[in-house]
């Protein structure tokens, strides 16, 4: 999900600006889920960046809304992204700043989440088996399969379009775009060939050997 108004246009690119966010403790609780981060990190996001927010846990609330998307375009941050909810839609899409989400919601973040450390390694969740919406198998997945965890390092390039978003480690972004590119020609020759009427098939086997 995006919330640009020009959906067919919108790109995304720059470095990633990471946040964790955490359960928010009871009034009356001693325990601590993490320390508080001193600055906000809309204000510690650098220009130019991509703010990528992860809460420890979803909620059904919303971590990201209209007043965020003000301050973080005055700055001149490029977008976020939420492994989460987010909310306000119509503002952000009014500003045309581009906000992907994987849901969005009515309910706002202080009462369930609260930013906890932001410009750190993040560990992705493996998301829910498809077509289940059980979180508590997402939780056992992320116990037992440490291979398939996805760690995002601040600093990497996060590009995004109609399509989605994805994230490219750092020190593989040129080897990425010279397969980006080697990828993009060969589907090319394929768009052609079947613009002419050639068969799937042979056309495939043609270019890309399956």
């Amino acid at each position: 999900m995006y919330s640009p108004k020009n959906h067919d246009d919108i790109k995304l690119i720059g470095r990633v600006f990471t946040v964790r966010l955490v359960e928010q403790e009871k009034p009356d609780s001693e325990f601590s889920n993490g320390p508080k981060a001193e600055q906000h990190f809309v204000d510690a996001a650098p220009e130019g960046s991509v703010i990528l927010l992860s809460p420890d846990y979803v909620s059904g609330a919303a971590c990201w809304g209209g007043l965020m998307s003000t301050a973080a375009k005055a700055k001149g941050i490029k977008g976020a992204v939420i492994l989460g909810g987010c909310r306000d839609l119509k503002e952000h899409r009014e500003l045309d700043f581009p906000v992907f989400a994987q849901y969005h919601s009515t309910i706002g973040q202080k009462t369930f989440l609260r930013p906890s450390k932001y410009n750190i390694p993040l560990q992705i969740p493996i998301p829910p088996p498809f077509g289940s919406s059980n979180q508590n198998q997402a939780a056992q997945a992320n116990k037992e399969d440490d291979e398939r965890k996805t760690i995002i390092e601040p600093g990497d390039i996060l590009v995004g379009d109609i399509d989605g978003v994805m994230i490219i480690p750092f020190d593989k972004v040129e080897q990425v775009m010279k397969l980006a590119k080697e990828g993009r020609d060969i589907d090319e020759n394929v768009r052609r060939d079947l613009a002419q009427g050639k068969g799937v098939r042979e056309t495939m086997k043609k270019w890309r050997g399956t």
